[in-house]
């Protein structure tokens, strides 16, 4: 049973990673230079990374046994939270094309994305990338992990959304008002 869990905790990453970098690959061979982005457009990302640097190591320190159905169960539900969140982002990310940019960036040769998971939400990269990290934590029965997601990760999406968020509504204006007053920012449906 162990071997299963070790399975369902590595498969997913496995999984997105490489689909990650096929999706990267093949932007870069379209991109073009960029303007510098300012010190204050970069603070939410590097904001993330630090989320994300805290997050990894403890996946690993603090990973809970690999032994017992409540591990199973963990790994079980965990990859798929994993798989459901990178299918969103991998989605996500090829409704983008050109547009995706990993600092953020909006122009009127970029256009605005409504279609795709952007019809029902503005970020769905970030809401993809919650999930996946949230279900990683649960693989790996790591409470840290789930605690640096909640308290860390979520909050510096949610930060970066709205650096994005304000980009967007100064490049497209009232169409992405109107854009914004009929999709949420990350979580599709009210609860």
């Amino acid at each position: 049973m162990s071997a299963l869990v070790v399975v369902l905790r590595i498969v997913p990453l496995l999984a997105f990673a490489g689909s990650m970098l096929l999706s990267l690959s093949g932007h870069r061979e379209g991109a073009k230079a960029r303007p510098r982005q300012s010190g204050s457009d970069r603070a939410p990302l590097v904001a993330n990374f630090a989320a994300f640097g805290l997050y990894v190591p403890s996946l690993l320190v603090f990973s809970g046994s690999s032994a017992g159905s409540a591990a199973l169960l963990l790994a079980s539900s965990g990859a798929l939270l994993g798989l459901a969140g990178a299918a969103v982002v991998v989605r996500a990310r090829a409704e983008l094309g050109q547009a995706w940019s990993f600092v953020p960036r909006a122009d009127q040769g970029t256009g605005l994305v409504t279609t795709g998971p952007y019809r029902r939400v503005r970020h769905p990269i970030y809401l993809g990338l919650l999930l996946f990290a949230m279900g990683k934590a649960l693989a790996f029965g790591s409470w840290p992990a789930v605690m640096i997601v909640l308290s860390g990760i979520a909050p510096t999406f949610a930060c970066r959304a709205r650096a994005e968020e304000r980009l967007l509504s100064r490049a497209f204006g009232d169409r992405y008002a109107a854009y914004r007053q009929r999709t949420r920012m990350m979580i599709p449906y009210p609860f």
